[in-house]
C-alpha cells in the first residue's frame, strides 16, 4: 500500500510538472502572435488582430470539441500513451511554427495543435486517476494552480525571450519545453495496467444535467465569464503600440501586463473561494460582475501603458474570481449523483467561451481596435442583471 501511495504522489507531481511546462511554453508565444502575424506580412493593425484572434482561438476550440474523443481513447488505451502522442505532436508542430513564411501556414499548424489538444483535461484525469478519493480536490487544485502559474509567468518570460532572441526562436523554446514534459512523462509516470483499472460506467448526458434548475443559466454565465477573461490577448500588443510604446518594448510590455493580470486573478480566485465559505457565492459573483464592468470600460480610454497596467491588475483582483464562484455555485445546485457529469459540462461551457473569445475580439478590433473593452463591459452588466434577477444560486440541492 505504501508503494502505491508513493507511486500516486510521484504521478501527481509528474502530471503537475507536465502541465506547467506545456502551458508555460504556450504562454511564451500566444500573446505575441499579433506581432508575428505582422512579421509574416499582415501590416494593417485591424487585419493583424483578426488573424491573431483566429490563430489563438482555433486550437482550444478544436481541443474542446475533441476532448470527449481523446478521453475515450485514454480510457481504452491508457492515459500515458495518449498524453505522450499529444506531446510528440506539440513538439513537431510548434517547432515547425518557427519556419513558416505565410500566415496561412501558421493557421494550418495551429489547427494541428488543436486536433492533438486536450492536455489540460487529460492532465486532470491523470492527476486524479490514482489519488485517494479524499485527495481528489487537492490533485485537481494542484493542476489548476500549475496552469494559473504558467499563465502568470509565461507571458512575461516569453516577452523577454521574444524581444531578445525573436519570436521564431521562442517557438523553438516552447517546443523544447514540450519535449522536456514528454521525457518526464515517459521516464517517471507509472500507469496502472489496463486490466487493473476500473471499468467506466455510463453517466447521464447533457439533457439530464440541463433539466436541473438553474443549470442552463449557469452554463451561459460560465461561457461569457471565460469569454471576457480571454478576450484581450489578440489586441493587447496593438493597443499598446497605439499608446506610443516603441516596437522593441511591445512584447515584454504585453507579457508584463498579462502576467500582472494573471497573478491578480489567481489571488482573486483564491480569496473569493475562501470568502464563499461564509458569504453567499451568488452575492459575491454579482459584485465581481458589476466591478468588472466598472473597470474594463476605462481600459479603452486611458492614455498610457501605466494606467492600462493598473486597471488590468484591478480587474484581475475584482473579477478574476468570477469563474471560481461560478463553479462553486454549480457545485451547490447539483446533487451528488450527477456532480461529476455536471462539472464536465460546466468546464466545457467555459472552455468554448475562452476558445471563441480571441476570434470575436479580432472581429471587433477590425471595426474598432479597442471596441472589445466596451463589449466586455456590456456583457458584464448583462450578466449582472441576469444573475440579480434569476438568483440562480439560491436554491441548493442536497447531495
Amino acid at each position: 500500500m505504501r508503494q502505491e501511495d508513493t507511486a500516486a504522489r510521484r504521478n501527481l507531481l509528474v502530471t503537475v510538472a507536465m502541465v506547467f511546462a506545456v502551458f508555460t511554453g504556450f504562454a511564451f508565444v500566444l500573446p505575441f502572435l499579433p506581432l508575428f502575424v505582422r512579421e509574416l506580412g499582415v501590416d494593417e493593425p485591424e487585419r493583424a488582430a483578426l488573424w491573431a484572434g483566429v490563430l489563438i482561438g482555433v486550437a482550444p476550440l478544436l481541443a474542446g470539441l475533441l476532448a470527449p474523443a481523446w478521453g475515450r481513447l485514454a480510457d481504452r488505451y491508457g492515459q500515458k500513451g495518449i498524453a505522450a502522442k499529444a506531446l510528440v505532436a506539440y513538439v513537431v508542430l510548434i517547432a515547425l511554427c518557427a519556419a513558416v513564411s505565410r500566415v496561412e501556414q501558421l493557421l494550418a499548424l495551429r489547427v494541428g495543435v488543436g486536433l492533438f489538444g486536450g492536455i489540460g483535461p487529460l492532465g486532470l484525469a491523470m492527476a486524479t486517476a490514482q489519488a485517494p478519493r479524499e485527495e481528489t480536490g487537492r490533485a485537481v487544485g494542484l493542476v489548476q494552480a500549475a496552469q494559473i502559474l504558467a499563465a502568470a509567468i509565461g507571458p512575461l518570460a516569453g516577452g523577454i525571450l521574444a524581444d531578445t532572441i525573436g519570436i521564431r526562436r521562442t517557438f523553438l523554446v516552447t517546443a523544447a519545453l514540450c519535449a522536456l514534459a514528454l521525457i518526464l512523462l515517459l521516464a517517471c509516470y507509472q500507469e496502472r495496467p489496463l486490466a487493473e483499472r476500473p471499468q467506466a460506467t455510463a453517466s447521464p448526458g447533457l439533457r439530464a444535467v440541463a433539466a436541473l434548475p438553474g443549470v442552463m443559466a449557469l452554463l451561459v454565465v460560465l461561457f461569457l465569464v471565460n469569454f471576457i477573461g480571454r478576450s484581450f490577448t489578440p489586441i493587447l500588443p496593438l493597443h499598446l503600440a497605439s499608446l506610443g510604446l516603441p516596437e522593441a518594448r511591445l512584447a515584454s510590455a504585453t507579457g508584463l501586463l498579462i502576467s500582472a493580470y494573471s497573478l491578480a486573478a489567481a489571488a482573486s480566485a483564491w480569496g473569493l473561494g475562501r470568502l464563499s465559505r461564509e458569504h453567499s457565492p451568488h452575492g459575491l459573483l454579482l459584485a465581481t460582475l458589476v466591478g468588472g464592468a466598472l473597470i474594463v470600460a476605462p481600459m479603452a480610454l486611458v492614455p498610457s501603458f501605466e494606467l492600462v497596467l493598473a486597471l488590468a491588475v484591478l480587474l484581475g483582483l475584482v473579477a478574476g474570481g468570477s469563474l471560481t464562484l461560478s463553479y462553486t455555485i454549480g457545485g451547490l445546485m447539483v446533487p451528488e449523483g450527477v456532480r461529476t457529469t455536471a462539472f464536465g459540462f460546466f468546464s466545457g461551457a467555459a472552455l468554448f467561451g475562452g476558445a471563441i473569445a480571441p476570434t470575436v475580439a479580432g472581429l471587433v478590433a477590425h471595426l474598432a481596435l479597442r471596441g472589445i473593452y466596451f463589449l466586455d463591459a456590456a456583457l458584464y452588466l448583462i450578466l449582472a442583471a441576469a444573475v440579480a434577477r434569476r438568483g440562480m444560486a439560491r436554491s441548493r440541492v442536497s447531495p
